[in-house]
């Protein structure tokens, strides 16, 4: 087994320990997006047949089951509001103190949240949950003047 594959175990197992820790610290799970969802799995999937046919060593198989199971992260990410901050991506948390808004717009099954830095959305989720609960939320958490619901 080289270094490299060692170094790949060693990212997966990180990834997938920030993943479940971030799962279980979100408070209000965000809507997700299926179709992004689906295609890392059917990715993940293609990548690992592949990888099984045609791997001639371990290290072969860890370097292309990295990337599968790197895929399965990127799908199953939970994306959501939590006590101190926002949740997008694996690389996306914004704590509320450092958005300067957070706009909520209803919809008819939920609401779409838009996290602002200035006057640039960073983050964008849709929710199950009426605006008002969101907002009642997140009042609680950061200064009631910068959550704004839009009509």
């Amino acid at each position: 087994m080289s270094l490299w594959s060692v170094g790949y175990i060693l990212i997966f197992i990180i990834a997938l320990i920030v993943t479940i820790w971030f799962r279980v610290k979100i408070t209000i799970p965000a809507k997700p997006r299926w179709f992004w969802r689906w295609l890392y799995i059917v990715a993940a999937a293609m990548v690992a047949g592949v990888t099984w046919l045609t791997a001639e060593n371990f290290d072969g198989l860890v370097s292309g089951g990295f990337i599968a199971a790197m895929l399965l992260v990127f799908a199953f990410w939970q994306r959501g509001l939590t006590q101190d901050s926002v949740i997008n991506g694996l690389g996306s948390v914004r704590q509320f103190r450092v958005l300067t808004a957070i706009q909520l717009q209803p919809l008819d099954d939920g609401c779409l949240l838009a996290a602002m830095v200035g006057s640039v959305a960073v983050v964008r989720l849709k929710f199950n949950r009426p605006v008002d609960e969101i907002a009642k939320f997140l009042r609680q958490k950061m200064d009631p003047k910068r959550v704004v619901i839009v009509s």
